[in-house]
């Protein structure tokens, strides 16, 4: 009997990857007016990014309805499958409770759910390590302890390129927004056990990459035997120059570049670019 993996598409986990190891991605809606579109499905990265810099409102994104993962569950269970989810931090959105209201309507014990407490690509890290478990042969409980673990391991650090979105989304005032503009501010935050915080302000994008160079140093993190995920959301350049500045200071085990997706990404703007890594041994 084979275990399956379950995402939602927050993990913006690359296209590649998730078939690679054979998870499967349910998607979020991005809703643009009186369009929804399916992300990643029905409306792609390249599009994404020009679509919502021409909208004069911020779009709206909805969580996976508990009807799309009945569909799902019950399809991995007919084939005799267990089923392990991990999903979008309950606090930034409702998908995980849409799995659980799933699992009870469903009623299976072979479904097992785990709240990331993160977003982005903390959840591609996780699925990383499960499906390399599954590989080994580890029981479902082994992989859960493991994963579950690592919730509460995962660093990241995003440098915010524009204010503009925080605006829109009512996160700051027109003032402050402009204000920090002009003072070519940007913030650096990180999301940790489900809450989003700034923890840093920069002046200017060469300040901001050092700091997520001093991040990891003076947290005395060792990347030698580390995944790290270098996101971007429609600035690859700006994650090439992150992946450069790590490189001058430290040995890393492998680095993965990916977008952020167009959920996660219609709060960070474009621009944003960042780290991610789980800080276990």
């Amino acid at each position: 009997m084979a275990i399956k993996l379950v995402t939602d598409s927050t993990s913006d986990i690359p296209k590649d990857l998730a078939e690679k190891l054979g998870i499967t991605v349910v998607p979020l809606r991005v809703n643009f007016g009186d369009e929804s579109f399916l992300d990643g499905v029905e409306l792609k990265i390249e599009d994404f990014y020009p679509k919502l810099a021409a909208s004069k409102e911020l779009p709206s994104t909805s969580q996976v309805n508990p009807g799309e993962f009945i569909e799902v569950f019950n399809e991995l269970l007919d084939q005799g499958d267990e089923v392990i989810g991990v999903f979008i931090a309950k606090e930034l959105s409702g998908t995980y409770s849409s799995a659980k209201i799933a699992k009870d309507t469903i009623g299976s014990e072979k479904i097992h759910l785990i709240d990331s407490r993160g977003v982005t690509t903390m959840i591609s890290l996780m699925l990383m390590e499960a499906a390399k478990m599954i590989e080994e042969g580890k029981n479902v409980e082994e992989i859960i302890q493991k994963v579950e673990t690592m919730t509460g391991a995962m660093k990241s650090a995003f440098i915010i390129d524009t204010l503009k979105y925080l605006v829109k989304g009512g996160r700051l005032s027109k003032t402050q927004g402009a204000a920090g503009s002009l003072l070519n501010v940007k913030p650096i935050i990180k999301v940790e056990n489900g809450v989003v915080e700034t923890i840093h302000k920069a002046r200017g994008s060469a300040k901001a990459i050092k700091w997520l160079v001093d991040f990891v140093k003076e947290g005395g993190y060792s990347l030698e035997n580390k995944t790290v995920f270098i996101v971007n959301s429609n600035a690859p350049e700006l994650g090439l120059k992150i992946e450069e500045a790590l490189k001058e200071h430290f040995s890393i085990k492998e680095v993965i570049h990916t977008q952020i997706g167009a959920v996660v990404g219609t709060h960070a703007g474009p621009g944003c670019g960042g780290i991610v890594f789980c800080a276990l041994d």
